[in-house]
């Protein structure tokens, strides 16, 4: 079994998965030689083989703010910035697309269990705190 990478931003450590039952793996090397089955399965595990997430640079669809960039350093990296969440808009833009739109038709995020949930409340919180403020 070839296993799964995820890695929510390129300065985030990498998780592995089990490409046959979906269990949470070790990192390559956070376990001994000997131990390289799935504990859930018993499937082999070939870390070796497995495919990391490839970045690119990338800006904010809306404001154009950088998300995540290659630095140029002894060996050239990407970082992301605070901004990025994982989506193609910045925090800010997510936050306002949040606040404007229903869960049920966003193309963004997935509802039930958008990852997102937590932008969407911050942003309610600040439009009420706001909307208290001019009256």
């Amino acid at each position: 079994m070839i296993p799964k990478i995820t890695q929510d931003a390129p300065n985030i450590v990498q998780r592995y998965w089990c490409s046959t039952c979906g269990r949470s793996l070790p990192a390559p090397d956070q376990h001994d030689d000997q131990w390289r089955f799935c504990p859930r399965c018993g499937e082999p595990i070939e870390y070796e083989k497995a495919e990391p997430v490839q970045w690119r640079e990338q800006n904010c669809e809306k404001c154009g703010r950088p998300l995540i960039q290659l630095v140029q350093d002894r060996r050239p990296f990407f970082r992301a910035n605070y901004e990025y969440v994982g989506a193609s808009l910045c925090r800010d833009c997510l936050e306002e697309h949040c606040v404007q739109t229903n869960c049920l038709q966003c193309d963004i995020g997935n509802w039930p269990g958008c990852r997102y949930a937590d932008i969407k409340r911050q942003g309610l919180q600040k439009a009420k705190e706001g909307g208290e403020a001019d009256v």
